[in-house]
């Protein structure tokens, strides 16, 4: 798969979460010309993915929408702190198509959960899996909001493997993301007719609240929590026209209440990406995201805005979390392979891994590597 393609499938995903249904026999035509034009197995899983989800409608992102990163692993999000190299390791490839059914249905996709006794992977049958901080629980997600696979969000327990279903969490949102400390799960609630809003819901009693955030717009769809877990950040992205890409202008802060408490300006109108924060509450904007070009990192001053350091990476790609304070994954999508790397502050890559045989995923989340067995040496990083 060439750059250009897998970007341009990349952002599509990143904006499907926003998007209404597609007309009537558009995601049939797009499948056909799928299966015709892609046959590679990776490229063509990727295509397929995407279809379906036209199809559907389902929202293949949640909170943080990065198409293919988690929104807040567990490295750089509530999680034991970490020093690279060799301290954390991908927790979950969530999202992943399976090659064995034709049907490119999001509710036919798996995820892999790393067993920490074994070192391996183990396949699960939810098509959405994000680790909690503290790793004994997984939120998870199943069905593509269609009448015969209706969408539900839960959490499974990590050691029985039994789920608490979230009993009024509608279809047509996104599949969530934990709060650093572990006690919440927001999900970005996108309506076609009225404003977009957050619903937070705990994660003891599966209630949930609707959050009013009534200056957001459409293409406002980059959100992250805070470090503190006491609200959100976004970029605030937005294309003054369907021929121009977006343009950043600054991150916003606001509070579990709706409201705005702070905002700083972006280092250049291309870091359109998802603000990604480290645990000790550093700030890392990038972009340009869907693989327009090259991947470029600036760590900023969380307050200020001021640029402590910035980096260019030869491929495009995105930031998939930080890795303790000195380090960030990030996934990259290079012609032959996509590859997952560990990269310092000052832009130099200390290892690259590659992710398991014909696993794209939509999602990778991250966490502590501690515990594993030796044989899992080479998942480290």
């Amino acid at each position: 798969m060439n750059d250009r393609l897998a970007g341009a499938l990349r952002q599509t995903f990143d904006e499907i979460a926003d998007a209404g249904p597609p007309p009537q026999g558009l995601a049939r035509a797009a499948l056909a010309g799928a299966r015709r034009s892609r046959r590679g197995r990776v490229g063509g899983a990727v295509a397929l993915a995407l279809c379906a989800a036209l199809a559907s409608g389902v929202a293949v992102s949640g909170l943080g929408e990065e198409g293919g990163q988690g929104g807040q692993g567990q490295a750089g999000q509530g999680g034991p702190p970490l020093n690279a190299p060799g301290d954390a390791v991908v927790m979950a490839y969530s999202g992943v198509r399976d090659l064995a059914v034709e049907d490119g249905s999001p509710a036919f996709n798996y995820s892999l959960l790393l067993d920490r006794a074994t070192g391996k992977y183990e396949r699960i049958a939810y098509r959405y899996a994000m680790p909690s901080p503290d790793g004994e629980r997984v939120l998870v997600a199943v069905g593509d909001n269609s009448a015969p696979h209706p969408s539900r969000v839960g959490i499974m327990n990590r050691a029985t493997g039994s789920v608490r279903w979230f009993p009024d969490i509608p279809g047509t949102v996104g599949d969530g993301v934990w709060s650093p400390d572990g006690k919440r799960v927001a999900f970005r609630n996108t309506s076609k007719s009225g404003p977009i809003t957050a619903l937070v819901a705990d994660a003891e009693t599966l209630t949930s609240d609707e959050v009013p955030l009534p200056d957001f717009r459409e293409g406002d769809v980059r959100m992250r929590w805070t470090p503190d877990s006491a609200g959100f950040a976004i970029t605030l992205a937005r294309s003054p026209d369907e021929a121009t890409a977006a343009q950043a202008s600054e991150v916003r802060y606001y509070g579990l209440d709706g409201k705005q408490r702070h905002s700083l300006p972006v280092p250049d109108a291309s870091f359109t990406a998802a603000p990604a924060f480290s645990a000790g509450g550093q700030l890392a904007v990038s972009g340009p995201k869907g693989g327009d070009g090259p991947l470029e990192v600036a760590i900023v001053d969380p307050q200020s805005g001021a640029v402590h350091s910035r980096f260019t990476l030869a491929e495009s790609g995105a930031i998939v979390d930080w890795v303790g304070e000195a380090h960030l994954l990030v996934r990259t999508f290079g012609r032959q392979a996509e590859q997952l790397k560990l990269v310092g502050l000052d832009g130099v890559v200390v290892k690259e891994l590659t992710p398991p045989e014909d696993v794209f995923a939509q999602q990778i989340f991250v966490g502590p590597a501690d515990g594993l067995p030796d044989s899992a040496a080479d998942l480290t990083f």
